[in-house]
Parts: structure tokens; C-alpha cells; sequence
């Protein structure tokens, strides 16, 4: 098995199509060889980050926003193995019309906006996945 120099794993969004491309990290973790010798690569282990209510995922005719976890191995011999595991943010704030019901209160029904999410994405899953793939090659 390849010897682990380090990881990165980030949450990220970037856009596709027509006009410009842009890349924004959102979160962004480094750990160095010695943390991986002492958490072991092969217990699980999750990140947690708290996402913004935007920009929502999209997937248009021109244009693409797409959301994903990346995570980078750096291996002893100087390569790296990149992995992305796409996801989509949405929002879960549906607004309800407001109905006028005669003979009661004109009331707003909208749900509470909630616009936190978390994203877990196991870290030894992927980087067993990313090894297996380099084993093949």
C-alpha cells in the first residue's frame, strides 16, 4: 500500500457553461502525515461544516452550479489522487401561498427557514476508493 503524505478534503462549488467559470471553497481541511499515522486511514472518520442557504445548486441550459466534497491524497512518490463526490444544495424553505379564507385571520403559512445544512462524507471510504482505483493502474 502507497504511504499517505497528507489529505485534503474540501466542500466546494464552482459553475460550467457560458461566460466565466468560477470556483469557490467553502470549507477546507489539511491533515499532515503524522496526524494520518495517529487517526489511521482506515477508521472511519467524518467532516462536518455547516453550508450557506446560497448558491443553491443548478443545472440549466447555459449555465451549471455544482456543490461537491473533494478530497486530495498526497502520496510519498509525488502523486496525487483527486476524488470529487458531487451533491446537490437545495433549499428545503418551500414558501406556501398566502389564501384568504373569508370569515378567518389572513395568515402567512410559511414553514420555518431553516437554511443550515451539514454535509458528512466519510473520509476512509473515499480513500479506500481512491486507493482501489490507483491499484488497477
Amino acid at each position: 500500500m502507497e504511504e499517505l503524505q497528507g489529505l485534503e478534503v474540501s466542500v466546494l462549488w464552482h459553475t460550467e457553461g457560458k461566460g466565466d467559470e468560477d470556483l469557490h471553497v467553502h470549507h477546507f481541511q489539511r491533515i499532515n502525515e503524522a496526524s494520518l499515522k495517529e487517526i489511521g486511514v482506515e477508521s472511519q472518520q467524518s467532516i462536518h461544516c455547516v453550508l450557506p442557504a446560497t448558491p443553491l445548486s443548478y443545472h440549466g441550459q447555459l449555465i451549471r452550479l455544482s456543490w461537491c466534497v473533494r478530497m486530495r491524497l498526497f502520496l510519498e512518490d509525488g502523486r496525487e489522487i483527486l476524488s470529487e463526490t458531487p451533491f446537490y444544495l437545495v433549499t428545503d424553505a418551500q414558501r406556501a401561498p398566502c389564501v384568504a379564507i373569508p370569515g378567518e385571520d389572513d395568515e402567512s403559512h410559511e414553514p420555518s427557514q431553516d437554511k443550515s445544512a451539514v454535509v458528512r462524507q466519510s473520509r476512509a471510504a473515499q480513500t479506500r476508493s481512491a486507493l482501489a482505483s490507483l491499484r488497477r493502474d
